[in-house]
């Protein structure tokens, strides 16, 4: 069995870019495609990310005329400019797309312009996303698919762009350019109607274009989205058509946190945190003060293992900037890794009362609270987690944990890491904990009957097939 210490690390920042235009395939294609190892991809659940995202979300979405809460943002540590959507209204976007953004109308635009695809019908859809898969498993395969297209090397992926074999290329990017043109109509009156600059992506396309003349390899973005001087004009176009009708609040909250959240996905997909908080130093010489570019010095500190540093740097700005719940957490996080479970705790618990709701604050104060020897509390948060959302690995896991270090729960733990290891699917991890729970919980309990019937689901644990 994985230690703890050892799945945790890999785990500790799983969490939360524009939509590729996927299309349908065939089973059979996709069956002989996953016969190479994926790599889980790494989703950031930083809450300035995710609540960057809500915040400008929430008001396309309503313009949409869908629940909010029905579109579900996700950012994946990767410093390619791309995205995709999968079924079920889950957007996923690249951490190099957020990072290319420079402002929060360019960003309203790319968000804009991906919900119009999901209304329209433009995105991948995977037949096991039903099943009792997480979603970091889902995203991987979608992943995979999408760089084999970009990479124009994988005939299953340009066959899952276009619903089937291309006949030419011509067809393929016929078939792209409809649907970008389609989407780019309805992100236009999206805007318009949520109280964004309606320019901003035209802007953004504009700027992509420029800098893409330069560079030396295409971006894979502009492969799955191609921006034509026409799509250009007829987006300006539109753009001055729809005048905006009720004017959003002033931009510059929203530019800020979209600065610290740049920052923060800076030092996450980082491969040499030294390097890039010795990068962070000298910027802050020309700009001090700037509390997003403290913040991503902070966190390559943590990552570098500089941890009093990174807590001395994190002391300052709190102090500084009082009533601060991105600090508070960042802050904790600092002080788990140092063992102060008991100020960590706390951290977490008063940036709590400042965003109550958010799921990767109450996560990591629930392992704080594990570290505590108060698996029960630990417990009663993960279990509210796991029923907003029944498919996240991490919250299994640590529940898991959290049960076996009670007296008499060690059933209910098993339960959990047999959860946990089905929606990662690793089948044979899963049935001997499912076993154990099955083994250890009384004979009516209900969650021995829950252990039953999932130690029988999973033996029918597969890969995610792509739906015809």
């Amino acid at each position: 069995m994985p230690t703890e210490k050892h799945t945790l690390k890999k785990l500790k920042r799983l969490g939360i870019a524009l939509l590729l235009p996927l299309l349908l395939t065939s089973t059979t294609e996709c069956v002989a495609a996953r016969s190479e190892p994926k790599k889980l991809v790494v989703l950031t659940t930083g809450p300035e990310t995710t609540e960057l995202l809500r915040q400008i979300g929430e008001p396309l979405a309503q313009a949409a005329d869908l629940p909010p809460k029905e579109i579900h943002f996700h950012v994946i540590l990767n410093n390619a400019l791309n995205a995709f959507a999968l079924l079920n209204q889950h957007i996923v976007f690249n951490s190099g797309l957020l990072l290319a953004i420079q402002n929060r109308d360019e960003l309203a635009g790319v968000m804009a312009h991906e919900i119009g695809h999901l209304k329209a019908g433009h995105h991948l859809q995977l037949e096991s996303l039903s099943k009792k898969l997480s979603l970091q498993t889902l995203i991987t395969t979608a992943a995979g698919i999408l760089a084999g297209f970009a990479s124009g090397k994988s005939q299953v992926a340009q066959a899952v762009v276009t619903g089937g074999a291309a006949s030419s290329q011509a067809t393929l990017l016929e078939s792209i350019r409809r649907k970008e043109a389609q989407s780019d109509r309805i992100a236009i009156t999206l805007l318009s109607k949520a109280g964004f600059n309606p320019d901003g992506l035209a802007g953004f396309m504009s700027r992509l274009v420029r800098q893409q003349q330069i560079a030396t390899l295409p971006a894979p973005y502009l492969m799955s989205h191609p921006v034509t001087t026409e799509r250009l004009m007829d987006t300006r176009r539109m753009a001055q058509e729809e005048p905006v009708t009720t004017p959003r609040r002033s931009d510059k909250e929203d530019n800020q946190l979209l600065a610290r959240s740049q920052a923060l996905l800076e030092a996450e997909t980082s491969e040499s945190p030294d390097e890039t908080a010795r990068l962070f130093s000298n910027r802050l010489k020309l700009d001090p003060g700037n509390l997003a570019l403290n913040q991503g010095l902070a966190e390559c500190l943590r990552s570098a293992g500089r941890l009093p540093e990174a807590e001395t740097l994190m002391n300052s700005l709190i102090k500084s900037k009082n009533s601060d719940p991105y600090l508070l957490r960042n802050r904790g996080l600092v002080r788990i890794e140092m063992g102060k479970y008991q100020e960590a705790e706390q951290d977490l618990r008063d940036a709590l009362v400042l965003l109550p709701d958010n799921a990767d604050i109450q996560f990591h104060q629930a392992f704080a609270l594990k570290e505590l020897k108060k698996p029960q509390d630990a417990s009663r948060i993960l279990r509210q987690l796991i029923a907003q959302n029944p498919n996240e690995p991490r919250y299994f896991y640590l529940l898991g944990i959290a049960e076996g270090q009670r007296k008499g729960h060690e059933g209910e733990g098993h339960l959990a890491m047999g959860r946990y290891y089905a929606l990662i699917q690793q089948k044979k991890n899963a049935l001997w904990h499912f076993q154990e729970a099955m083994r250890l919980l009384p004979t009516k309990a209900p969650e021995r009957e829950i252990a039953q019937t999932e130690w029988k689901q999973a033996q029918e644990i597969m890969e995610p097939e792509v739906r015809e």
